[in-house]
C-alpha cells in the first residue's frame, strides 16, 4: 500500500490512458470506427466479422458487430492487468463477457466448473490474447473465442468494463465497489487524484449529473532537506538535473573524486551519487520522486513523463536497479522519448546492476521496433550482462499455436467447413456417425 504521508509528484490515476488518447478513441468510436478506435488505443483488431458469419451464424455475427458498435477500448485499458502495456509476449486471455457482474474468488478454474462456464459465455464473445503468428504485431489483439476453445485459466471482464453505453451498469459496479472499481477507489480515497482526472465514462459513473472539468498538469519539484556533515542542506531537482544548493560544484567535484578513490562520501555528495547511478542510499523525498517519475514510465504514461522532463525533472536519473529511462522503453513511446534521452546524455550501453543493457530489456520485451532503433541509435548487440548472455538470446519464445487455437476456429481441425462442426458432444456423436458410413462404403 502506498505511503500515505508521501508527497506525491503525480496525482493523477496511471492506469488510466491519456487524455488524447481517450478523445481520439471517443472521435472514432462515435464515428463508428471501431477498429481505428482499437487501435488508438494500443490494441490490434485481429477478427474478421465475415469469418465470424461463417463460423457462427448470421445472429452471432450480428451480436460480435453489435458489441464492437458499443466497445470503448480506452475505457478497457483501465481495467486491464497493470503489465499489459510492455507485455509484448503477453500470456493472459481475457474474455469480454456480456455478463454485469462475474464473481471471481481468488485462484478460480473457470475451465472446471461447467455451470459457472456457460453463465459467462453465451455464444461466441470477444477476447484479447498476444499475437497468434510471428507475422502479428507485437501486443494486444481482440479476436472472437467461444468457449470450446478457452484455456484452463483465463480471466472474464464484465460487461460494464468495456461497454460504453452501460452507464447504469457501470454505476452500480462502482457504488458495490466490484473488484475491477478497487484501483480507483483507492486513488478517490487516498486523496491521490480527484474524480474529475478519472475516465470519462468512469467520471459519468461515479459522478452523475456533474460536469467533468479536469484540471491542468503542473509539476512542482519541491526543495529538499538533507543531513550532511551535522546540518540539514537543501537540494533540488530542475533544470535536467539534481543540484546541492548549499555546495557549489567544485566542493562536490570533490567530495565525488575522494569516492571513486575509495574514500568515504557523505551528505549531498552521497545523494548526488545515488540519485547518478542507483548506487547508495538515496533519502526518502529524492528517492519519492524518482519512484513517481518512475511508475509512470511502467505504466506507459509517456506523456507524463514528458511533462515532468518539460517541468526540469533530470532525465539522467538512475533507478536503484541502475538502469535509466532508457530501459524502460519498451513500457514507452520510443519514437518520442529515445531522440531526447539520447540528445541529454544518456548512454546508449549503460549497463544496470545486473549488467543488462537498454537493448537487453528490448530483446527481452520482444520490442522489435525498440530494437531496430537503439541499434541504429549505436546499441552494441555484443554486449553481455552479468550472467553472459547477449541481448538477442533474452528474446523469449512465443507460444503462438496455443493463441492461434483460441482466435482461429478450425485451428485443430483444419479449414472451414471442412468437417461438421461441432457443438459439444452432439458434434463428437455426427462426426462419429460420418466417419462410420464413410467406412461402410468403403
Amino acid at each position: 500500500m502506498a505511503d500515505q504521508r508521501r508527497e506525491h509528484l503525480i496525482r493523477l490515476p496511471l492506469h488510466h490512458p491519456a487524455p488524447d488518447v481517450v478523445a481520439e478513441c471517443t472521435r472514432l468510436r462515435q464515428a463508428g470506427d471501431w477498429a481505428g478506435a482499437c487501435r488508438a488505443a494500443g490494441l490490434t483488431p485481429s477478427l474478421d466479422l465475415t469469418e465470424v458469419r461463417a463460423e457462427y451464424g448470421l445472429t452471432a455475427a450480428e451480436q460480435i458487430a453489435a458489441d464492437l458498435r458499443r466497445l470503448a477500448p480506452d475505457l478497457l485499458r483501465v481495467f486491464l492487468p497493470s503489465d499489459h502495456l510492455h507485455r509484448y509476449h503477453w500470456g493472459r486471455v481475457l474474455v469480454l463477457t456480456r455478463r454485469v457482474h462475474v464473481h471471481r474468488p481468488r485462484g478460480a478454474d473457470f475451465r472446471r466448473e461447467p455451470q459457472r462456464l456457460i453463465e459467462l459465455l453465451d455464444g461466441p464473445l470477444l477476447v484479447i490474447t498476444g499475437p497468434a503468428s510471428p507475422d502479428e504485431r507485437r501486443g494486444l489483439h481482440l479476436g472472437v473465442t467461444d468457449a470450446s476453445r478457452l484455456p484452463n485459466y483465463w480471466t472474464p471482464l464484465p460487461l460494464w468494463c468495456w461497454d460504453a453505453e452501460a452507464v447504469a451498469e457501470r454505476r452500480a459496479a462502482y457504488e458495490s465497489r466490484d473488484l475491477e472499481t478497487l484501483g480507483d477507489a483507492a486513488c478517490l480515497e487516498s486523496g491521490l487524484t480527484s474524480a474529475h482526472d478519472l475516465h470519462p465514462l468512469v467520471f459519468g459513473a461515479v459522478r452523475p449529473g456533474q460536469e467533468q472539468r479536469p484540471g491542468p498538469v503542473r509539476f512542482d519539484l519541491p526543495e529538499v532537506m538533507v543531513r550532511c556533515t551535522g546540518r540539514w542542506h537543501r537540494m533540488r531537482v530542475g533544470d535536467g538535473r539534481l543540484a546541492a544548493l548549499d555546495h557549489t560544484p567544485q566542493e562536490i567535484q570533490r567530495e565525488l573524486t575522494l569516492g571513486a578513490l575509495g574514500g568515504p562520501v557523505q551528505g549531498c555528495a552521497a545523494a548526488l551519487r545515488a540519485w547518478q547511478t542507483g548506487h547508495g542510499r538515496l533519502p526518502k523525498r529524492l528517492r519519492w520522486q524518482r519512484t513517481d517519475l518512475y511508475r509512470a514510465a511502467r505504466h506507459g504514461r509517456a506523456d507524463v513523463v514528458i511533462a515532468l522532463l518539460d517541468a526540469g525533472f533530470d532525465p539522467a536519473v538512475a533507478e536503484g536497479s541502475g538502469g535509466t529511462l532508457l530501459h524502460t522503453l519498451s513500457h514507452l513511446d520510443h519514437e518520442l522519448l529515445l531522440p531526447r534521452l539520447l540528445a541529454a546524455g544518456l548512454p546508449v550501453n549503460g549497463a544496470d546492476k545486473e549488467g543488462g543493457t537498454p537493448l537487453h530489456h528490448a530483446e527481452e520485451a520482444d520490442a522489435r521496433e525498440l530494437v531496430a532503433a537503439l541499434l541504429a541509435a549505436g546499441a552494441d548487440p555484443d554486449v553481455r550482462d552479468r550472467y553472459g548472455r547477449l541481448p538477442a538470446k533474452l528474446r523469449p519464445a512465443l507460444r503462438y499455436d496455443a493463441v492461434a487455437k483460441i482466435r482461429t476456429p478450425w485451428a485443430d481441425r483444419g479449414p472451414p467447413h471442412a468437417s461438421v462442426p461441432t457443438v459439444g458432444g452432439l458434434g463428437m456423436i455426427a462426426s462419429s456417425c460420418q466417419n462410420l458410413r464413410s467406412s461402410r462404403r468403403s
